[in-house]
């Protein structure tokens, strides 16, 4: 029998329904976590998912459920925390929640925020390459953390900065050393930003909280050392992101190259062909590339991406191999991709030059090309004869036959009353907890397929079964 603990997960009819929100302190220092509770009490309780709170992401979710007991009847209470790290001021707007179908508002609140005091031990920075960029130009983004020699820290923690809407990339050559300038030690890590829409985008600040030892004295009058936290923050960034002209895959400059092994093969002798792209941008969302040739069989690996940051850019290559069967000469058709020049603030195309490739001792065959995109590489089907269609409908008989067996041997269907009965068949559940073990299981197995959406084979007849034996 699992521990009673688990029990919270079973009460009867609920009697009070109520919403409120409040925060866990009303004044805080930059870069100390705000807490704000939402608590419902009720049966169906329905409080929506929050991922921002006035300008400031939701870093943190938690939730809790409990069952109070009061005189004979139980309450159900649900808690929802949320954790969120703000710079200034928050005007808190009110939440609303559903409980029994009821709509509950809840009143405004206020949080102070105070500013962090200043270090002359240790100082914390980010900082951004650029604070203009286009969709997907990639942002050298630094964070640096400077501390004296002197100081004594027997204990830290770090939060990063939250980069919303861009997608980040971290360069871990740059985290592998603590540099030394005189008194000063230093960490740097480096980041690669991409925005992924267009518009003013903010970046909030990352938090550096570091303790040192402090003399104090304790209750007893003895002197004693003990950790004291101070918190430190980076200043708020934000960048201006413009859209591009039209929505592509790469954005940088690039060059492309279609090469293949030798033009003169041998009938139904593998062609190696590899496409290469270089450049400097990024490259990550370009996916497979198809490459459709007539008459011929195609066979493409995954393509393979490298990237350095070199002298603050971004270097990129993307490779892709295929390999070609044929029994007659044919063409491989031009490549042609689009992309943004951020040299010329414009979409410009890379296209490769057809190639030919004979087949010694074959007729030659006029190919047909197709505009290659990036989509997943298909390769031509094969004709289909009298074979196919009689496995064809063998297959679809086998499937019926399949499915009417399996609809005969069913199994019969649970119990599926209304959610009232369920309830009431929970409350004749809860007096006899303690008295067996079943009453327990089956108690909290019908309250996971009310209040929890879990679909358990709960029966009737078994608890009807169960309070017959226990009376």
């Amino acid at each position: 029998m699992k521990i009673l603990g688990s029990l919270l997960f079973l009460f009867s009819f609920i009697f009070a329904q109520e919403f409120k929100a409040y925060l866990e302190r009303e004044v805080i220092t930059q870069g100390e976590p705000a807490r704000l509770y939402l608590e419902a009490s009720g049966d169906e309780i329905l409080i929506p998912s929050i991922e921002r709170i006035g300008e400031f992401p939701v870093a943190h979710t938690t939730q809790s459920d409990s069952i109070i007991q009061r005189g004979n009847s139980f309450e159900r209470r649900k808690t929802v925390i949320l954790t969120f790290y703000p710079t200034k001021d928050v005007v808190i707007p009110p939440f609303s929640v559903k409980i029994d179908g009821k709509e509950f508002k809840s009143e405004p609140l206020r949080l102070k925020v105070k500013k962090a005091k200043k270090s002359d031990n240790i100082h914390f920075t980010l900082t951004l390459d650029k604070k203009e960029a286009y969709v997907g130009e990639p942002i050298k983004a630094e964070l640096v953390l400077k501390i004296k020699r002197s100081v004594n820290i027997v204990d830290y923690n770090f939060n990063p900065p939250k980069f919303e809407n861009f997608w980040v990339k971290e360069l871990k050559s740059s985290n592998r050393y603590l540099e030394e300038h005189g008194e000063f030690l230093i960490k740097r890590i480096t980041f690669l930003l991409f925005p992924q829409k267009a518009g003013h985008l903010k970046i909030s600040p990352a938090i550096f909280k570091y303790a040192i030892p402090s003399k104090m004295t304790d209750m007893f009058g003895f002197s004693v050392t003990a950790p004291k936290w101070h918190t430190l923050l980076t200043q708020e960034e934000s960048v201006i992101v413009k859209p591009l002209p039209k929505e592509v895959d790469m954005v940088g400059d690039f060059n492309l190259t279609l090469t293949a092994q030798k033009k003169e093969i041998t009938p139904n002798e593998p062609l190696n062909v590899t496409l290469t792209i270089t450049g400097e941008g990024n490259l990550e969302n370009l996916d497979k590339i198809d490459l459709n040739i007539s008459n011929a069989t195609v066979y493409a690996d995954k393509p393979k991406l490298q990237e350095e940051f070199i002298d603050g850019k971004l270097k990129s290559t993307f490779i892709q191999k295929f390999s070609i069967i044929s029994s007659k000469s044919f063409t491989i058709p031009p490549i042609e991709l689009e992309y943004f020049s951020l040299q010329e603030k414009k979409i410009k195309k890379l296209k490769s030059e057809p190639i030919s490739i004979e087949v010694l001792g074959a007729t030659s065959s006029v190919a047909t090309t197709k505009t290659v995109t990036p989509q997943a590489v298909s390769t031509p089907s094969k004709q289909q004869n009298p074979n196919f269609w009689i496995g064809f409908l063998s297959g679809i008989g086998v499937t019926l036959l399949a499915f009417g067996i399996g609809f005969l041997f069913r199994k019969k269907p649970t119990f599926k009353g209304k959610r009232k009965d369920k309830r009431v068949l929970l409350n004749q559940l809860l007096p006899h907890l303690s008295k067996d073990p079943k009453v327990a299981s089956l108690a909290q197995a019908l309250y996971e397929e009310l209040y929890e959406g879990k679909k358990r084979r709960v029966k009737k007849k078994e608890i009807e079964k169960v309070l017959k034996e226990i009376k």
